[in-house]
C-alpha cells in the first residue's frame, strides 16, 4: 500500500541527524505530525511521537486477535462446534475495544 506523504513531511538523512533535537521538539509539541527521512532519494524511515506509535501497535495487536478470532470461528463452525464471541475473547485476554 502506498501512502502519500506531504512535502513540508519529508526531510533528507542528513538534514535529521543536523537537526534532530528541532526534529523532536517539533514532534512532540504536535508542529509535525510525522517526518518522512529520505536517504538517496528513498523513503527509509517515518518518525512518529511516541503516543501515535503506541496506538499503532495497539491497533496492529488488535487486528491480530480479530484474525486469529474469525479463524478460530471458522474452524469451529467447520467442526460443528459454538463459536466464542469475539468480545468474550477480548474480554478473557484483557483488551478492550
Amino acid at each position: 500500500m502506498a501512502v502519500a506523504y506531504k512535502k513540508e513531511e519529508i526531510l533528507s538523512a542528513s538534514r535529521v541527524a543536523r537537526s534532530f533535537g528541532k526534529v523532536l521538539t517539533e514532534l512532540k509539541s504536535q508542529h509535525r505530525r510525522r517526518v518522512v527521512v529520505l536517504k538517496n532519494n528513498q523513503v527509509e524511515a517515518v518518525i512518529v511521537p511516541v503516543d501515535d506509535y503506541e496506538k499503532m501497535a495497539e491497533a496492529l495487536d488488535l487486528l491480530e486477535h480479530m484474525e486469529i478470532h474469525r479463524l478460530v470461528t471458522q474452524r469451529a463452525r467447520k467442526k460443528g462446534k459454538k463459536p466464542v464471541t469475539l468480545e468474550s475473547l477480548l474480554k478473557e485476554q484483557r483488551l478492550a475495544i
